[in-house]
């Protein structure tokens, strides 16, 4: 398996919208996606495997958001394949 991230894909991870094993506020959730993902309009979610993306995914839908997927092949998918460009450092 390759090592990066998706090109042009952000990291929040989950654990960040928790507190004590609890969401945190929905106040505070809005901000912290607001501050990963600025204005985007369209988020698809991934993980290693696509399964806590799924969190995201809820978490992003009770923030308002609508037009929001999760890639379910996820980093296994996209990092085995040779073909796929990958980025590595920070962005």
């Amino acid at each position: 398996m390759r090592s990066g991230h998706i090109p042009n894909s952000r990291s929040l991870p989950f654990m960040d919208l928790l507190s004590k094993g609890e969401a945190k506020a929905l106040t505070e959730i809005k901000a912290i996606f607001s501050d990963v993902i600025g204005d985007a309009q369209q988020l698809q979610f991934s993980c290693g495997s696509g399964i806590t993306a799924c969190v995201l995914a809820l978490f992003a839908t009770e923030c308002g958001y609508s037009n929001l997927s999760v890639y379910d092949g996820s980093w296994s998918e996209w990092g085995a394949s040779d073909s796929l460009p990958i980025a590595t450092g920070e962005k």
